[in-house]
């Protein structure tokens, strides 16, 4: 963008009152950097004057969107029959289509009516940005199924929210209620992600086709979306639900990938070193940069969650190593201004683990800083007894505050607890691998009687949460459970007495709550078909002996 170019000749003011200054419709960008006031006179604002800086202004733009340029429609848009070429075609001829011929569809139907509209107006009229394209194509993709944005935003943050809180309540409808045209592409994107991550799965596989469909329409935009704009905070929140929603489905390669495309655009973005908000508590920018700082952890907290898979062994984390000194995030009220902040004397780093009045979005961040060391720990050669002793001292201490805190809801916990649990699982089971630690007289036994006891815990919750499944609310469950019963599966079936009847109702208690789990995650159905494979096997074993 070229400087304003500006005649500095002064005005023939004779016989007449005395000339107002020129003036710039912006500050000039030295004043904008340095975040100083700047007076905007012409041809040097009097701060540049001071301090014998360089004055330059620009023309007044929104930032640039890459491809602007490129797209010539038209925004006029009739949306009263959004859906109508997708669902007229019957739902029998599109199961039979292939998955890639249906997003096509799709995708082109949700272009349909501003492609028409834009035939029929003449070449000189304003073409449409990207904002309004992937807006557009956003719209029509929710209505396609019965569903309207309000909805799905509302229920995305009586839902999913409550164990992913990433997003600034607040900032997120100031930019969407308020905007002066529509809604940008990336925030239009992070709303298809939220109406995605807020689809059940469906026991009937031709229903269930269009969460499928969704899901590739989602993959599609998104990277559209990534070609066409600069990376910023939506793209990023999009992107981490999008991973954890792959994860939570059981797609553990595409979900690696996808955290890692959004770790790059955290990098770029520069928001790996978020603080805590020094500006004024309740103000637009305090908002946003707590909202960076609680995006960060959310990617920290996929990442970490992604890598408890076993089949993610020796591959790097995508993001950095967390820090003692990293500022924990506020918790979601405070984040949405519903809840009163705290002040710079109250915010405390991710290390200080013995606090009790830490909050369930910021146990989860310190329970994920003590599982990345035990996988650190894990996977050194020289793993020692010592190391065992301290971190295992350290999972403790924070489980038992965990679970004291949880008054007998585990659910609210869910996340720090599922990363402390696998965190006993994998610290126990490096340590039995360690050749240190097996020469030591009775360490083996200690170490079995540690994990037999964790394993012990996971099958009480299983029973305490079919209990009270009655009551729970599908919608706000976090897919956690399938590791913690992955591990759980797993050490059983190594007990010398896995056979006995005992064992078996403990197993039909895991059954059951996975069966509960399965309506929300695919990855829930996964898990329980390994557990009825080792059920099964364990019970051909009986029978042998």
């Amino acid at each position: 963008m070229r400087p304003i170019m500006v005649d500095t000749t002064p005005p023939n003011t004779m016989g007449s009152p005395e000339a107002e200054p020129q003036r710039a419709p912006q500050v000039c960008s030295h004043c904008k950097s340095i975040k100083k006031g700047c007076d905007k006179k012409l041809p040097s604002c009097s701060q540049c004057i001071k301090r014998r800086a360089v004055c330059r202004y620009r023309e007044p733009s929104e930032p640039r969107r890459y491809g602007d340029e490129l797209v010539n429609a038209v925004p006029t848009m009739d949306t009263s029959n959004a859906a109508s070429t997708w669902t007229s075609i019957p739902k029998s001829v599109l199961g039979r289509l292939n998955p890639s011929m249906r997003v096509s569809i799709l995708l082109m139907n949700s272009m349909s009516d501003i492609i028409q509209s834009s035939v029929g107006q003449p070449s000189t009229s304003q073409s449409t940005s990207t904002d309004d394209i992937f807006h557009s194509q956003v719209f029509h993709i929710i209505r396609a199924d019965g569903h309207y944005v309000e909805d799905v935003v509302t229920r995305y943050f009586n839902g999913v929210h409550l164990w992913a809180p990433i997003i600034s309540k607040k900032r997120f409808y100031d930019r969407y209620r308020f905007p002066q045209s529509a809604p940008t592409a990336d925030l239009s994107v992070l709303i298809l992600v939220m109406r995605l991550i807020t689809q059940f799965p469906s026991p009937d596989k031709e229903v269930d086709q269009d969460r499928e469909i969704l899901y590739l329409a989602t993959k599609t935009l998104f990277t559209q979306v990534q070609t066409f704009i600069p990376a910023s905070l939506p793209l990023v929140q999009a992107s981490i639900l999008l991973s954890r929603y792959e994860q939570a489905h059981g797609m553990i390669d595409a979900a690696y990938i996808t955290c890692g495309t959004s770790a790059r655009m955290a990098y770029a973005l520069d928001i790996q070193d978020a603080q805590y908000s020094a500006e004024p508590p309740g103000s637009d920018n305090w908002f946003d940069e707590e909202e960076q700082l609680a995006t960060w952890w959310g990617l920290v907290i996929c990442d970490i969650s992604i890598a408890c898979d076993n089949r993610m062994v020796e591959r790097p984390f995508a993001i950095r190593r967390i820090r003692q000194n990293d500022y924990l995030p506020l918790e979601s009220d405070q984040l949405a201004g519903e809840a009163p902040s705290l002040d710079a004397r109250h915010r405390y780093f991710v290390s200080a683990t013995s606090l009790t009045n830490v909050g369930t979005f910021g146990r989860e961040c310190q329970a994920t800083f003590v599982h990345a060391k035990v996988r650190m720990a894990a996977q050194e050669d020289n793993f020692t007894h010592d190391k065992l002793t301290s971190l295992g001292r350290e999972l403790q201490g924070l489980l038992s505050m965990v679970m004291q805190q949880t008054e007998g809801r585990w659910d609210h916990y869910a996340g720090a607890m599922k990363t402390l649990i696998v965190g006993m699982y994998t610290l126990h089971w490096a340590a039995l691998k360690s050749e240190d630690i097996r020469s030591r007289s009775n360490a083996t036994e200690s170490i079995r009687v540690t994990l037999n006891t964790v394993t012990r815990m996971v099958i009480d919750i299983a029973y305490a949460f079919n209990a009270e499944r009655s009551d729970g609310n599908s919608e706000v469950l976090a897919p956690t459970i399938g590791h913690i019963v992955r591990c759980t599966q797993q050490h059983i079936s190594t007990c010398n007495d896995f056979g006995n009847e005992k064992w078996r109702r403990d197993f039909e208690e895991l059954r059951t709550m996975l069966r509960f789990f399965a309506r929300r995650w695919l990855l829930a159905s996964r898990e329980l078909h390994e557990l009825n494979k080792t059920a099964e096997a364990a019970a051909v074993g009986a029978r042998q002996n």
